[in-house]
């Protein structure tokens, strides 16, 4: 980049922007949640329009294709594109579903390539060799060949972010741009995925990763790019630039961004909030399908004034137990599990048990439309619906307004959810999560894609909630400096298919 300048709607951004990326470096973007990372790398890979100066690629793209397109870009924002179901409980009804998109269909020359399957061209016949080279490479390397057969929806979190880099890494790629790798996996997950980078950037490919989280920078990683507010802070050698006093305080001192708040939740009044009320009680639960077995023999109780972490590694089926007690998941009706004292199948609607229920997930995030504002997120949580579809009362705008004020997102209120940052939009779904005082809060990895301020404040403001017995909530996260201290009770889920332990 040479005095580069990009324009976004009527602003420019990253005004006056140099940087040159050798090949024997390896590059991180850093910054905090809204700071512009990934605006940053959009702008790199030409997706943003420069109005000022100039962007070189120093490399000779395969023939046919551009150099923009020899730039690859995995995140978690990318799993919106391969979601065209806009019903959550979509997801569990496609494991039974024949003609459920499948890994391997995914990852086919067609689909990665976006041609017509029907196409034949001596062009295609030169490059489909080369990209089933690529393919076998990728599966090796990431290890996804027991699931190529599984429906794409049905993947576990990890097993969703292999399968993304293995479709990046069909392409030929000359740069490949992750952004935050790291989220929803586990420590194990998380040191396999470290190896995988560490052999990428052994690699001719380069590898250019963002993250808000310094301690997530990987050790090969050489030099750092840090942003804020869509311009760059500080540029150069990793050490000379977390030695620079404006990234200290950007990073360590991030805490102080959020000064204290009256609260804005209220405890709710009824006799379900009296200490020992049953809200969730499994017994015996098992899921299968096919000859895959996701839980077995599962025996949990949740009670009023109590609540849980739900830990486990990636695929241990924590995401799959959740959709049982949200009543997702059709085999509910098919175990014994009871909410609220209401068993599953004795003709209640889940509507009505949803509305007592606040819940996050990295999946709800991909189900919204590219149109609604944060302000009607927060909204829909009334509802429980994925989108707005009748207008919200006064007494509950007024509330959505409470809670976007307290999270410090009212300035967004009108502005579509996409167009803020993914861990922006996580702030506005735990919005949404708590705007109708619910009984019990259901909280899938609600830390991911936060940086360490937005994090710190979560953390503390929910263990104050926890603490005055206003809400149970159930906890999800591979992280354990993420669990509020007032979180003492551990239901632990071993690897797919083992035995549960409550500590």
């Amino acid at each position: 980049m040479l005095n580069a300048s990009f324009r976004l709607g009527d602003q420019l951004i990253f005004r006056n922007t140099f940087l040159t990326f050798n090949r024997d470096q390896q590059w991180a973007v850093i910054g905090p949640n809204g700071s512009g990372k990934s605006l940053f790398g959009d702008g790199l890979r030409g997706r943003l329009p420069l109005v000022q100066g100039e962007l070189r690629y120093h490399f000779k793209p395969p023939a046919g294709l551009s150099q923009e397109e020899c730039i690859g870009h995995v995140s978690f924002e990318d799993r919106k594109a391969n979601v065209h179901d806009t019903v959550v409980q979509s997801r569990w009804n496609s494991f039974e579903e024949h003609d459920a998109l499948t890994v391997r269909e995914f990852l086919s020359y067609e689909r990665v390539m976006d041609v017509n399957p029907f196409e034949v061209s001596a062009e295609h016949s030169k490059a489909k060799p080369a990209f089933d080279r690529r393919l076998r490479r990728a599966v090796a390397l990431l290890q996804i060949e027991p699931f190529l057969n599984r429906a794409l929806l049905s993947l576990s979190n990890g097993e969703t972010q292999r399968v993304q880099l293995a479709r990046a890494l069909c392409l030929p790629l000359r740069l490949l741009i992750l952004d935050e790798p790291f989220n929803g996996l586990d420590a194990v997950a998380k040191a396999y995925f470290r190896s995988v980078l560490d052999h990428l950037m052994l690699s001719p490919l380069r590898v250019l990763l963002m993250t808000a989280r310094v301690d997530d920078i990987p050790a090969r990683i050489s030099h750092l790019l840090c942003v804020n507010r869509c311009r760059v802070v500080a540029a150069g050698p990793r050490r000379q630039v977390l030695s620079r006093p404006e990234v200290r305080k950007l990073f360590n001192n991030a805490r102080g961004t959020f000064g204290p708040k009256a609260r804005v939740w209220q405890k709710p009044k009824g006799r379900y909030r009296l200490s020992g009320e049953e809200l969730v009680q499994l017994r015996d639960v098992t899921v299968r399908y096919g000859g895959t077995t996701i839980l077995r023999d599962i025996s949990w109780t949740v009670r009023a004034g109590e609540s849980w972490a739900l830990l486990g590694p990636n695929g241990s089926g924590k995401t799959t137990l959740l959709s049982l007690i949200l009543g997702d998941n059709p085999q509910a009706y098919m175990n014994d599990v009871a909410v609220f004292g209401k068993p599953r199948g004795s003709g209640e609607s889940i509507w009505e048990l949803k509305k007592f229920i606040g819940w996050v997930s990295p999946e709800l995030q991909v189900h919204f439309n590219d149109s609604i504002t944060c302000l009607e997120v927060v909204e829909s949580g009334f509802r429980d619906s994925i989108g707005l579809f009748k207008p919200a009362t006064r007494h509950q705008r007024a509330a959505a307004k409470r809670w976007l004020r307290e999270f410090r997102l009212l300035q967004s209120a009108n502005s579509p959810l996409f167009a803020l940052s993914a861990g922006l939009q996580r702030m506005v779904l735990l919005a949404r999560a708590l705007v109708k005082n619910p009984r019990l809060l259901v909280l899938d990895e609600p830390c991911q894609g936060l940086d360490t301020a937005h994090r710190d404040f979560f953390v503390r403001e929910l263990d104050v909630l926890l603490r005055s017995g206003s809400v149970t909530a159930i906890y999800v996260t591979h992280r354990p400096e993420e669990i509020p201290r007032s979180i003492q009770r551990v239901l632990r889920l071993s690897k797919r298919g083992g035995k549960a332990v409550i500590q």
